[in-house]
């Protein structure tokens, strides 16, 4: 498997590395209240992205491309999560794996947003920014409430991935990536 410092090497230079980072802590976080295995949740989260710059022109191949380069470096069970996670592909998502990557990529792109706008995030101005985003781009609360097919209801799923900005795994990420 790959290593921690390879899998970041490999996706800092992106265009998506602070929301891979977000991803990955709440992946780790989310596979830890679920009793999954958690370093392959935070792979998952922090890779899913890696070839975005790359298929900016055709999204269908997106994520296609970053399962092939992660061949041998992740579980087959991590590169199907990670084709899944965007309908486009074709690939449907069936563990609770490529769902939770589904609902925490929007969650993640939510928080970004909210983390600009907000002086304090919390579960009530989360749930606020993910109605306003759907105004526009429905498919963010869709994929979001996915979180209820892992077995966690919107709240809960919410405390957990704004708490998990909190942790020294993310901090530690963030003061010594970017």
């Amino acid at each position: 498997m790959i290593s921690r410092s390879e899998a970041i090497e490999l996706v800092k230079n992106t265009s998506k590395f602070s929301h891979a980072l977000i991803a990955s802590v709440m992946m780790r976080m989310i596979a830890e209240r679920l009793g999954e295995n958690s370093l392959e949740w935070e792979f998952v989260g922090l890779l899913h992205d890696l070839d975005i710059d790359q298929t900016r022109n055709s999204i269908n191949k997106h994520s296609i491309i970053t399962s092939e380069v992660l061949k041998s470096k992740l579980p087959e069970h991590c590169l199907y999560a990670i084709k899944a996670h965007d309908h486009r592909t074709g690939f449907k998502p069936k563990s609770k794996l490529d769902k939770a990557l589904i609902a925490i990529d929007s969650v993640a792109i939510i928080i970004e947003y909210a983390k600009r706008q907000l002086r304090e995030l919390d579960v009530e101005a989360v749930k606020v920014q993910i109605e306003v985003v759907a105004l526009e781009r429905p498919w963010h609360k869709t994929n979001i409430l996915r979180c209820r097919e892992i077995g966690l209801n919107l709240e809960e799923f919410l405390r957990i991935c704004i708490d998990s900005l909190e942790t020294d795994r993310y901090q530690d990420n963030t003061c010594a990536n970017l």
